[in-house]
C-alpha cells in the first residue's frame, strides 16, 4: 500500500514523535503541531508523488486535503508551509 509507505516516510522525514499513530488522523494532528521542529517556514518535497496518486487516488487525495488544511492552519499563524509534489 502506497498510503502506508507515504505515512511512514512522512513521519520519518518530519521526525514525528514516537506516539505518532500512523493513520490519517495522526498525520493531520502532527502536521499541524510540529512543536518538535519549530520554523518560520516549512517546505515538504514529495518525490514521485505520481506513483502514489496513480496507485491509490483516494488516499492521495486525502493526503492532499490534509496538507492543504495544514497550509491554511500555518498561514493563519503567519508561518508558510509549502507542499511540492514532484513527479518522475
Amino acid at each position: 500500500m502506497k498510503f502506508c509507505y507515504f505515512i511512514s516516510k512522512a513521519a520519518e522525514a518530519m521526525q514525528f514523535p514516537t506516539y505518532f499513530g500512523a493513520n490519517w488522523d495522526a498525520f493531520d494532528e502532527c502536521i499541524t503541531d510540529l512543536t518538535w521542529c519549530p520554523a518560520e517556514r516549512y517546505v515538504i518535497l514529495y518525490d514521485y508523488a505520481d506513483i502514489f496518486a496513480q496507485a491509490e487516488p483516494t488516499q492521495y487525495q486525502i493526503a492532499l486535503d490534509i496538507l492543504n488544511s495544514a497550509k491554511e492552519y500555518w498561514e493563519a499563524n503567519n508561518i508558510i508551509l509549502n507542499f511540492l509534489p514532484l513527479n518522475k
